[in-house]
């Protein structure tokens, strides 16, 4: 069996690939999901642009798993299941998991030089660890130590549980949300659309009801020049949403041993995200306080933070 192993990291807007050769990871490739009927047809493209005839894959998808296999929730309807992916690719074996069951698998031995520090805390080594980040959609995983230098890899879909207020602010955006949805989600303010839908409430909340919906880098954009002061409203409610979201999350998991955040937006918005605003709700938990402030949070800031994940996922199978 060739000792080459094809990584695959399957979103809704994007997918990533590389081949490992001896745990190195190669250059990687994005392609965009949507142009693509099935994840082996955006494989086999980069199989054959790379000339690598891989033994094994090691996949991560932005889904649920069932069945051994997962379904995107996001973009392209794609049900990506090892034994299907196996004979379509002439791939001997085939592995699939979560997203963020990979990047919370691999988040404990990443370098320094792969996280940015968001809040100080010291790690309680035999603590659980939490793993949350808005992209296409809101990724959650939680990673929980077993002792012996084992653990045991939690996935979720933390993203779809409902969306807890702390401001009036806040409350009137939760209002109008639940007059369009029903049922109102974290991922429908803390995620690339979410975004989108907080500038759009934020304007009819304000009367701009004639407003034309930018996008989420949009957004971004003006929120970075100051342009357009309801994007920097969103920006900042996005922050501080994602912070109280954070913060229940890591109490639910009793995340003693960190927060890790992730996701394709964080990273590019760099200074643009509002770090002491995450921290000012992430904290704000009660009783608790004391014990969310000793909680370290950092963000994964490596791209090829899933691929080392699925490695780690590999190896330990």
């Amino acid at each position: 069996m060739s000792a080459e192993i094809l990584l695959a990291d399957a979103g809704g807007t994007h997918t990533r690939f590389a081949i490992a050769r001896a745990g190195a990871i190669g250059p990687h490739r994005v392609v965009d999901s949507a142009a693509h009927a099935r994840f082996a047809d955006a494989a086999r493209d980069f199989l054959a642009a790379s000339g690598a005839r891989p033994g094994r894959a090691a996949i991560a998808a932005a889904g649920p798993q069932a069945g051994g296999a997962v379904t995107l929730t996001n973009g392209p309807r794609w049900r990506i299941a090892p034994d299907e992916v196996g004979a379509s690719l002439g791939i001997a074996e085939v592995r699939v998991a979560n997203d963020f069951a990979a990047l919370a698998a691999g988040a404990p031995s990443l370098p320094s030089g792969s996280l940015s520090e968001v809040a100080p805390g010291t790690a309680d080594p035999a603590g659980a660890i939490a793993v949350i980040g808005p992209g296409t959609g809101l990724g959650v995983a939680l990673l929980a130590p077993l002792g012996g230098g084992r653990s045991l890899v939690l996935p979720g879909e933390g993203g779809h549980a409902g969306l807890s207020p702390a401001t009036a602010r806040e409350m009137a955006v939760l209002g109008a949300l639940i007059e369009r949805f029903g049922h109102v989600k974290a991922e429908h303010v803390l995620s690339g659309p979410g975004l989108e839908n907080l500038w759009q409430t934020l304007a009819a909340l304000d009367g701009a009801t004639d407003a034309s919906p930018p996008s989420a880098a949009e957004i971004a954009g003006r929120a970075a020049t100051g342009s357009c002061p309801r994007s920097g409203e969103s920006v900042a409610l996005f922050a501080a949403w994602l912070g109280g979201f954070a913060g229940d999350v890591a109490l639910i998991a009793g995340a003693t041993g960190g927060v890790y955040l992730a996701g394709g937006i964080l990273p590019r918005w760099g200074a643009l995200f509002d770090r002491a605003a995450f921290r000012a709700r992430f904290v704000a938990k009660g009783t608790h306080r004391t014990l969310m402030e000793a909680m370290p949070v950092k963000l994964i800031v490596d791209p090829l933070a899933t691929f080392r994940g699925l490695l780690t996922l590999f190896d330990a199978a």
